[in-house]
């Protein structure tokens, strides 16, 4: 007998078929991520090969596991839209949503002022806040359906999450085709790497495909109906589709058992063989109400509100519901809380395509007209007229220019395009041409397009007479700075200000913005004048930022000439007349980052890292070009300390960041040099033996070259060191900025000038550091000359001097040059048992800090001068809870009490990434491979006895 089939399918839901194999891997997975090893999963395949039955089926054994489950898909129209697949990840349809995603949801819709590698930065550091504290909580499943769709946005911060995945109980898992939209392949492509594991669905064979019909229609196929379907290539859901249809149309029966097609005498047996018709005749029998609603739909989009498409037909909601629950019935939307979805894109997609071209058109135009009468969400708009080419007239330039503002700010990509078209439509002698275009460039200086901003604001400088020339000259230097253009940026903002009286507003900010551009060049004598007057400027104008910002560079050019007590006292000036502002991403300060360093001069280190540590939190809204600044301050502040691992840890944090200042050969010289000093000499090498890439005027170039001078050392070349670190240093003396940095190598350079036997050079440095110094008692900078004196003198008690100076300041290393020095000036003497002290307190440094290069000269130098003392055993071990710093060791404690990364990083003034670094050392010397693991480890190292915690910390 047929199969009844009305307009409600009688056929079976679809049920997996073949995949028991994958489905297995994705339990394991599912497993090993609950236990608290978080895993990645990609499923690829093509379009309707089972790939979202499997995540169905994964979600619900999730949720059955006690898994917080997140569920999100890409979308093609969707796919220019900033974030839109982590926006849907995190969007929830219940009314308790939780707290956390408030500030996630801002960072998604842009409200924060950020944009381009900024606010992916910002977005990435929100959603692990949030993962991280929901991992504390339980296991989290995190699915995204229509991964080639994503947005670029949304990938890059995928990329993000695979690199801590390991650290949490986290199972992500996400479905793609193999062959997925050019604009996302290269992003894919590098993605694809980093999953745990892939797994390829294959096209169902003949058995599978078998059994599949058997399933849908109730009954063993025949040879006939298998036939009909092998067309379907052993795609499930165009075997699905067309049974579907089969049963539609009353051709599919059941006689003794079997299910086959029903004969209809002339009528043709076959059905159509693409599965856009497979998919249309399931759509014959639905009223006409329903299947006219399903093809607006279509061309709204894959997602529509029930209010939008109310709108758009002229209907009330509640006429519209019936149709609707029919379209659910069928099974062709799905009922996703607030919005309706179709259920498969290719159901949509066949949908669009049969209505006729012209009606299609005229039904688009619709569709975007009421959009924006109905006063749809922005970025919807912007996003909707980007990929549909739809005629600008007069209403629909009144409603951009209205909703620009918004616009450029949640989706400036989009935005760029849409209003760009819209200023075309209008004449240059428009009033609205004007703010179009300068809306344009906004747009496009917030998507990372400089080039093509500068390119348009000059284009607007030459034809429009009328725009206003100082928003202008702005949005040029602007366009400038952010492609690194910076002598050019700063002469745009001295152009703007010779055209402006000294009591305009905008005069401030372009001082401002000068004295960033001269700062960041190195030219700091005009980067001081223009902070003078940006300050004056402010001060006159009453603008409170400004003030503030010429406040912190003022503080900033203190700190050259050793003057840390009145730097310090500029920047909690300048802290105090910024107030609760936020930082403006076009004239950005680090006032934190100031004050930071001008405690670090006075040696006050636990303040200077509250310092870091507020502007770190500062940046982690996002936004925030000086991010790089922070982390590199605090592994200097950590080197400094003695504490080399948590520098190290900050700087693996920094090499994260977006790198607005070319600051990443710093970050790296600094590790190189920590290498260096612990047995690892190559990273030093290898810059030694590279030409000299370093800029010329980076405020932190110094350590480049340091670094360098280090790898000759290493090379047995001290003179070429020497010679290289004292061109440096000289040229640091005559530069404002650089000199209060280039001296914290002086002692090296010192060092270093002693054992090439330069003494000239040794007595340059003891002669430069103590005018310095003069009048001077007590700060690490005086004992830096205490050092270089001694060893130019040859006097062992100036060194020890300069010891203790350098241990009141907390600087381990040199304190422990110190004591080297002097004992090798005491066993020249013939002082052999002062000798023989020195010796031993150098030695004790060394091993505090693990510098096992510096242990080893010193013992080597006074070996050959005669003084031998016994080793004492190691207890530096390398792996186990002994390896572990007190930084891990606190860590460790915060984990086993359930505490997310953010959370732990409040506790120890550490940034989230920061605490990430930690953990994977803690990993590795513990052999560990989760936060499960090491919370059940530490519970179990601190239950047992003294004696069991020394055998498992040996």
């Amino acid at each position: 007998m047929p199969i009844d089939g009305g307009y409600r399918s009688r056929v079976r839901p679809t049920a997996l078929v073949g995949r028991a194999g994958e489905l297995a891997r994705l339990r394991e997975l599912r497993a090993s991520a609950q236990s608290g090893h978080g895993v990645s999963v990609l499923l690829e395949g093509e379009a309707g090969i089972g790939k979202t039955a499997l995540m169905d089926v994964l979600a619900a054994e999730c949720r059955s596991a006690g898994f917080r489950v997140l569920r999100g898909t890409g979308e093609a129209l969707e796919q220019r839209t900033p974030f839109q697949v982590l926006r849907s990840c995190f969007a929830s349809d219940r009314p308790e949503q939780p707290p956390e995603l408030a500030s996630l949801e801002a960072l998604l819709l842009g409200r924060n002022g950020a944009s381009g590698a900024d606010r992916e930065f910002g977005i990435a550091e929100a959603v692990l806040a949030v993962l991280d504290r929901w991992c504390a909580q339980g296991p989290v499943a995190l699915l995204v359906d229509g991964l080639d769709w994503a947005d670029a946005s949304s990938l890059i911060v995928l990329s993000r999450l695979q690199r801590v995945l390991g650290q949490m109980p986290l199972l992500l898992c996400a479905a793609v085709q193999p062959a997925g939209p050019e604009d996302t392949a290269g992003a894919l492509r590098a993605l694809r790497g980093r999953w745990t594991q892939v797994l390829s669905l294959p096209p169902l064979d003949s058995a599978e495909t078998a059994e599949l019909v058997a399933r849908l229609s109730g009954a063993p196929p025949t040879a006939g109906l298998l036939q009909h379907v092998s067309a379907a290539a052993g795609n499930p859901l165009y075997i699905t589709e067309m049974i579907a249809a089969l049963a539609q149309q009353n051709r599919l029966e059941i006689a003794g058992g079997i299910a086959a097609i029903a004969d209809r005498g002339p009528e043709p047996a076959s059905l159509p063989e693409s599965l856009t018709e497979a998919i249309l005749g399931r759509l014959a029998d639905l009223p006409a109400s329903t299947r006219e609603l399903l093809e607006v739909a279509a061309v709204m989009g894959p997602q529509v509100s029930l209010a939008d498409l109310s709108t758009v037909v002229e209907t009330p909601v509640m006429r519209l519901w019936k149709p609707v629950r029919n379209a659910i019935d069928a099974g062709l939307l799905l009922d996703a809380g607030t919005r309706l979805t179709f259920r498969h894109d290719l159901v949509r997609q066949a949908l669009a395509e049969s209505i006729p071209g012209g009606l299609r058109s005229a039904l688009e135009l619709q569709v975007g007209r009421q959009l924006l009468q109905a006063g749809a969400p922005p970025e919807q708009i912007a996003d909707y007229l980007r990929r549909v080419p739809l005629p600008i007239d007069d209403q629909t330039v009144d409603r951009l220019v209205e909703m620009a503002p918004a616009m450029v700010l949640r989706a400036p990509a989009a935005a760029a395009d849409v209003l760009g078209r819209a200023q075309d439509a209008v004449s240059p002698g428009d009033p609205r041409h004007t703010c179009l275009h300068l809306h344009t460039v906004r747009a496009l200086l917030r998507s990372a397009q400089p080039a093509r901003a500068e390119a348009l604001v000059r284009q607007v400088r030459q034809a429009d007479g009328s725009a206003p020339a100082t928003e202008l000259h702005w949005m040029l230097a602007q366009s400038l700075y952010r492609q690194g253009r910076l002598q050019e940026a700063a002469q745009a903002a001295e152009s703007a200000l010779r055209a402006l009286s000294g009591d305009d507003p905008a005069a401030a900010r372009f001082h401002a913005f000068a004295a960033q551009c001269h700062y960041f060049q190195g030219d700091f004598e005009h980067a001081a004048r223009a902070a003078r007057r940006a300050l004056a400027a402010g001060d006159l104008v009453h603008d409170a930022y400004c003030t503030a910002y010429g406040l912190t560079l003022s503080a900033a050019m203190r700190l050259p000439e050793a003057c840390a007590a009145e730097a310090l006292d500029l920047a909690d000036q300048a802290l105090a007349v910024l107030g609760n502002q936020e930082i403006d991403p076009d004239l950005q300060m680090a006032p934190h980052f100031v004050r930071g360093l001008a405690l670090m001069g006075l040696g006050r280190s636990q303040e200077a890292h509250s310092a870091f540590d507020r502007g770190l939190r500062d940046c982690d809204r996002g936004g925030h070009d000086y991010l790089t600044w922070y982390h590199l301050g605090k592994a200097r502040l950590h080197f400094t300390d003695g504490r080399w691992d948590d520098a190290l840890a900050e700087i693996s944090a920094g090499l994260e960041t977006v790198d607005h200042f070319g600051l990443l050969p710093a970050l790296r010289s600094q590790a190189a040099i920590i290498a260096f000093h612990r047995g690892e000499p190559q990273p030093c090498i290898a810059l030694a033996d590279s030409p000299d890439e370093s800029p010329a005027n980076g405020s932190y170039t110094f350590l480049y070259r340091w670094a360098t001078a280090l790898g000759l050392e290493a090379q047995g070349k001290p003179d070429k060191a020497v010679h290289l670190l004292f061109a440096d240093w000289e040229n640091g003396l005559h530069s404002m900025g650089r000199r209060f940095l280039t001296h914290r190598m002086s002692p090296d350079l010192a060092r270093l000038a002693e054992a090439a036997g330069d003494t000239a050079r040794l007595r340059s440095v003891a002669k430069e550091l103590g005018e310095m110094t003069a009048g001077v008692e007590g700060g690490s900078l005086h004992a830096e000359a205490l050092y270089s004196r001694g060893l130019a003198a040859r006097e062992p008690k100036i060194l020890l001097q300069a010891a203790q100076g350098f241990k009141d300041t907390g600087r381990l290393l040199y304190e422990a040059y110190a004591q080297e020095g002097a004992a090798v000036l005491l066993a020249a003497q013939g002082r052999t048992a002062a000798a023989r002290t020195a010796l031993r307190e150098a030695l004790l440094l060394y091993k505090r800090l693990g510098a096992r290069h510096d242990a080893q000269r010193v013992e080597d130098r006074l070996t050959a001068a005669g003084i031998r003392i016994r080793r004492r055993p190691s207890n530096g071990a390398q792996t186990g809870w002994a390896a572990l710093t007190e930084t891990e060791r606190a860590i460790v404690g915060y984990v086993a009490d359930g505490c997310s990364n953010p959370d732990i990083g409040v506790r120890l003034f550490l940034s989230p990434r920061t605490v990430q670094f930690h953990l994977s050392t803690i990993f590795a010397k513990l052999g560990i491979t989760s936060r499960v693991e090491l919370a059940v480890s530490s519970r179990q190292y601190e239950a047992g006895t003294p004696t069991e915690r020394a055998v498992a910390a040996s």
